[in-house]
């Protein structure tokens, strides 16, 4: 088998989801076997518990590895079918059965869990340059109310490189104002500095406080 690279970066496996999906764990990896092309190929699945994944394509007819379908500029009209079979099993296994792990840190995942629960929306990833940033918006008008940012803390005019996940909330002009101490509540990072703010996800406001912060800049998109 061949592994596959890049494939579950900054994505986690939902180890439920694969066995739903027809995984089958031995020996410390899970399997899941296909064919393609009426029954011409079978298409094989590892994927080890440390997220690495593995697959190999055997012609049915000789019992031997099919390798075609990988080779980029030796790719034709047969290959590019049995290429296009096999890229699709793969993507419906990403899609399915691994989910988004791009923010790491804790308060960032129970934010994001958060809003999932109560608002029902999902991250955006809108600037292809800047992975590592998304916003939530509120459906009833398409406004943001939630963005999360991967920076550093210089950014926010702390005297340390340290690279942190924060939040850019929405309040009153009013609010804002009176939050602002450069300790637990910053001049929002690239936004508009008088409707905005910036909180650190690393503890220092608790996450209680956060989620009262979060449903007032939800209201406020309205």
């Amino acid at each position: 088998m061949r592994e596959i690279k890049d494939f579950t970066k900054n994505k986690k496996i939902n180890f439920k989801k694969l066995e739903k999906f027809g995984f089958k764990l031995k020996d410390n990896s899970y399997y899941y076997h296909t064919f393609l092309l009426k029954n011409q190929f079978k298409m094989s699945v590892k994927i080890n518990l440390d997220s690495s994944i593995f697959s190999e394509v055997i012609d049915t007819e000789t019992d031997e590895p099919y390798i075609l379908h990988l080779l980029e500029e030796k790719r034709s009209g047969f290959s590019e079918k049995v290429y296009k079979a096999y890229s699709e099993v793969l993507e419906k296994i990403k899609i399915e059965c691994f989910e988004d792990n791009i923010f790491k840190a804790n308060y960032t995942k129970e934010i994001i869990e958060y809003a999932k629960n109560k608002y029902g929306d999902e991250l955006e990833f809108l600037w292809e340059k800047l992975p590592n940033n998304a916003v939530l918006r509120r459906k009833s008008t398409n406004k943001w109310y939630i963005v999360i940012l991967t920076i550093s803390k210089k950014k926010l005019g702390i005297d340390d490189d340290e690279i942190i996940e924060v939040i850019n909330l929405h309040n009153t002009a009013e609010e804002v104002e009176r939050s602002i101490d450069y300790k637990k509540y910053f001049l929002a990072y690239h936004m508009n500095k008088k409707y905005w703010y910036t909180i650190c996800l690393d503890g220092t406001v608790e996450l209680e406080e956060i989620y009262k912060k979060i449903d007032i800049s939800y209201e406020l998109a309205k």
